[in-house]
């Protein structure tokens, strides 16, 4: 028995924990006040403000899992947006004695050191060898995935319970953990994965069955009764976890068709290239390849996480000169191939560039709930399984000479993996005086619902930061926690404010906004772009300077004329297009509306247009010359359907591909 396997692997295991925590402080950490600054970018104020929210919400006799303080009064269902339950009330203590951003913190830098620790302990449990276990351990916690996750996906980056689920089985199966501890265990495991983050936890179960199957299929009978037993067991588990979140899960199905597709599969999928080609995560060899590696995906850090390195690749392929000596290399090494086709996306891309050629995971785009998984984030599961081979090879090395090529050689691939520091900088918080509680209160009172801007995704979410450091005094109709729910997004204002711009129709659109959500006062804070600052002075609303941002009070709505549409309707200057429905809103203004066939295909003939005011309905045949006009009267509300809509066959409206049917044009009547 080799001296690193007697040691007791109790103390091993925490003298790891201890280093790889050491490590992720050297590499990340940093001097100054955790309480004002954050680690990494991005997504950061999301997590920040969720963390907050789970405590202050339960404390407050909240109900957590819809909120009200962004997206008022229609509400944000927060099982469908990374909130990170689990972690929040884990963290909570951490949250209540100091703030929301110091919880941030120490979650993100534990994260590496947890994730490499579970991993240690799998690799150790699997070999027996401690040396192994630690390189493996480390190889999978301060992998590319992890890097890339690590600048703004905390609930992505906290990947400890997924090794901890595998040795669960692992030990089930050799007989080393009694049927009821594995099912009580797995369950809470899965439980708290479900708490930490959904889409892993879709993924577990996805890439679980895969690995199953493969292993059931290289067993001899004995151990394929043992398999077919423990899935039974696994079922159980999932049943107790799922009865557990039973309120978490209800929520989440709650509002499942009104989830839209979140982000493309085709562009967040591995370029093959990146497996071999170091980017700029890493320190080794990171801007070697810059030209190369900026045709694979620029839109996550997280798309550049394939990245093994090659000594970690050289491994594998000594490993496989000697697969059969045990029994597990067959199916880990397929499974670990099967785990790369499919983190390749639906199509493969290579170098950028889309080659049309189909792969496996375009099966699963029809299926619900796991087409909205991210391919290039299966690469985690690559990274464990090769931390896992790269152990067993180490663990099969003979002494002397043999041994210590192969350490070296793993050196090399901890080496390769260094992070590069200039990526992993602090962030200060953008704290403004006036959200401080007491100016908060001052100023707008209480209970008051606001518009913060910048809005949305703009300049790092600083609304989000500043409903939190304001104590949660205030709601608003916008803090986009990660997309606008889908009676938000049908206003065309909501995308104006989102991109900083004042489009055809922005006063109105924006004024009949404030109206129906009920907003008492605008916000322009820091870092609002010019356009939309100046659209918003040249409403001529009352405005007060204020501890650094400008307070715009919004009229009473006795004094407010305007008019909005919702719908299919896309404003392009004068005169607008609409698709199959719009609803046009009009406030104490009439309207006058006028419908047009101008630019319809002469082959599709006249499209009926039902005009509904009321019980008072009309209808009209609208052909490419025809001409309609309509008086709406004020404070009306009147629905405009087409009998048929038609996609445009050129560019001339920019290759869009929206159903069409008319064209609109709203004026103020004169009269």
């Amino acid at each position: 028995m080799r001296r690193d396997q007697s040691i007791n692997p109790l103390p091993a295991a925490w003298v790891a924990f201890i280093i790889y925590l050491l490590l992720s402080l050297i590499f990340f950490g940093a001097t100054g006040n955790y309480s004002h600054m954050y680690v990494g970018s991005g997504d950061a104020p999301i997590f920040i403000w969720c963390l907050n929210w789970w405590p202050w919400a339960i404390t407050h006799g909240l109900n957590p899992f819809i909120t009200y303080h962004v997206w008022y009064p229609h509400g944000f269902n927060m099982t469908w947006v990374t909130s990170m339950p689990c972690a929040a009330l884990l963290a909570s203590p951490i949250t209540l004695l100091a703030n929301a951003v110091v919880s941030f913190n120490v979650l993100s830098l534990l994260a590496p050191a947890l994730s490499a620790w579970t991993g240690f302990l799998l690799a150790q449990y699997i070999t027996r060898d401690t040396s192994s276990s630690f390189i493996a351990g480390y190889l999978f916690g301060f992998s590319s995935y992890e890097l890339g996750e690590m600048l703004g996906h905390l609930h992505l980056n906290m990947t400890f319970v997924v090794p901890l689920l595998v040795l669960l089985v692992v030990r089930r199966i050799r007989g080393d953990l009694s049927r009821r501890r594995f099912v009580v265990t797995l369950a809470a495991g899965l439980l708290l994965q479900l708490g930490l983050a959904t889409e892993i936890l879709a993924t577990v179960c996805v890439f679980g069955a895969i690995t199953w199957f493969i292993f059931f299929a290289f067993a001899p009978p004995e151990e394929r009764r043992r398999l077919w037993m423990v899935a039974g067991e696994i079922i159980v588990a999932v049943v107790v976890m799922a009865a557990l979140g039973a309120p978490f899960l209800f929520f989440a199905l709650k509002d499942l068709g009104d989830i839209p597709q979140l982000n493309s599969p085709q562009f967040f999928s591995v370029d093959p290239l990146n497996i071999f080609i170091p980017t700029e995560l890493t320190r080794v060899g990171g801007t070697l390849f810059a030209g190369l590696v900026q045709r694979f995906h620029l839109f996550e850090h997280g798309a550049y996480g394939a990245y093994l390195g090659l000594p970690v690749v050289l491994i594998l392929i000594l490993q496989l000169l000697n697969i059969r000596q045990r029994s597990c290399l067959e199916p880990l090494y397929l499974s670990l191939l099967v785990m790369i086709v499919l983190s390749l996306g639906p199509t493969l891309r290579v170098a950028g560039v889309d080659t049309n050629v189909w792969l496996p995971w375009s099966l699963s785009l029809q299926l619900p709930l796991i087409h909205q998984a991210l391919p290039s984030r299966f690469f985690m599961y690559v990274e464990m399984a090769a931390a896992l081979a790269v152990a067993l090879w180490l663990s099969a090395a003979k002494h002397g000479w043999d041994r210590a090529g192969r350490f070296a050689l793993a050196a090399l691939a901890c080496v390769s993996l260094l992070p590069n520091p200039t990526m992993f900088r602090w962030t200060p918080l953008p704290l403004v005086p006036f959200f401080e509680p007491n100016n908060v209160d001052t100023s707008l009172g209480l209970n008051a619902n606001v518009i913060v801007l910048p809005f949305g995704n703009c300049c790092g979410r600083p609304s989000l930061i500043w409903q939190w450091q304001s104590g949660m005094r205030f709601t608003q109709s916008g803090g986009n926690l990660c997309y606008p729910p889908e009676s938000e997004s049908a206003w065309p204002v909501v995308h104006a404010l989102d991109a900083g711009l004042a489009g055809p129709g922005f006063a109105d659109d924006f004024t009949g906004f404030c109206f129906t959500h009920h907003v008492s006062a605008i916000l322009v804070g820091p870092g609002t772009p010019t356009p939309l600052a100046a659209a918003i002075e040249d409403l001529h609303w009352q405005e007060t300077k204020d501890h650094g941002i400008t307070v715009v009070r919004v009229p009473h709505p006795s004094v407010l004329h305007f008019y909005y549409v919702l719908g299919d309707y896309w404003p392009e200057g004068p005169e607008s297009w609409m698709g199959h429905q719009i609803n046009i809103v009009t406030h104490g203004q009439p309207m006058q509306l006028t419908i047009t066939g101008q630019y319809r295909p002469p082959e599709l003939g006249p499209v009926e247009i039902s005009v509904v005011n009321g019980s008072d309905v009309s209808r009209y045949r609208i052909a490419e010359h025809d001409k309609q006009v309509l008086n709406l009267p004020a404070d009306a509300s009147v629905i405009l359907t087409a009998s048929g809509t038609f996609v445009p066959a050129r560019i001339s409206h920019n290759g869009d591909e929206r159903s069409l049917s008319v064209r609109i044009r709203l004026q103020r009547c004169t009269f």
